[in-house]
């Protein structure tokens, strides 16, 4: 069965369907097939190299310096368009196929958990090892102290803030994983600001938030010692638990 197509050329023209169709398959079979080599390939050596062999004790909270003394600010009329819209997406290591099916890239089984798409609760933007958004904000209260950890980005990036807040006062840490022998990562709190739309930190409440931190990085590789400046900024709207 043939079908006219639109053609710039002078005449006219046709093209078989079942030729238009069978391309339009093949190219997005070829897509997701690449889709998936690139995950296994990242996920693998994931598995294969310790961390210590990535980014020898650069992933620890311990390596940050915060001694600015920083005061939490209330903004009653805080807003953004974040705030009021829904996105969600599955684990990074997960892939639903068109059949409805999911696959670990990990090599292990699918849970149950894994085919529950996580919510967005953050759209900070950081510039840690190149300009990426960080998706996802966890928050937890307990004993009087909050605790935020904004992270996203895997599997190209793979880092983490943490903002603790105690009263008044609060204190950021910073960790990061690198795909290269990278090592005596320090980091340096330059800048630092938190702003709640109001105080209310109750487990089971949503709480509505703009950040703002900056940051120096301290690290080694090769033997060369560099310094680099670095920004995470954005809202967050997180569940307390």
């Amino acid at each position: 069965m043939t079908v006219p197509c639109q053609s710039y050329e002078a005449g006219p023209k046709t093209c078989k369907r079942e030729g238009t169709l069978f391309t339009l398959f093949t190219s997005l079979n070829r897509m997701r097939y690449l889709i998936k080599t690139f995950f296994t390939i990242v996920s693998l050596s994931i598995l294969c190299l310790p961390s210590t062999l990535l980014s020898q004790n650069c992933y620890d909270y311990n390596n940050t310096t915060d001694k600015l003394k920083a005061r939490l600010a209330i903004d009653s009329t805080m807003d953004s368009a974040f705030f009021r819209t829904y996105k969600a997406s599955y684990p990074w290591y997960i892939i639903r196929n068109d059949d409805g099916t999911f696959e670990n890239t990990m090599g292990d089984e699918v849970s149950a958990e894994d085919k529950i798409p996580i919510e967005h609760t953050s759209n900070c933007v950081s510039t840690h090892q190149g300009k990426h958004t960080m998706d996802f904000c966890d928050a937890t209260y307990d004993a009087g102290r909050l605790r935020l950890e904004i992270h996203g980005g895997m599997p190209a990036y793979a880092s983490s803030l943490m903002i603790i807040v105690k009263g008044p006062e609060f204190f950021c840490r910073f960790r990061a994983s690198y795909p290269a022998p990278v090592s005596n990562c320090k980091w340096n709190i330059l800048s630092k600001k938190l702003i709640f739309r109001d105080k209310d930190m109750e487990k089971g409440r949503r709480l509505y938030a703009w950040l703002s931190v900056a940051f120096e990085e301290i690290s080694t590789y090769q033997g060369k010692t560099t310094t680099m400046k670095h920004k995470i900024e954005g809202y967050i709207k997180p569940v307390v638990k």
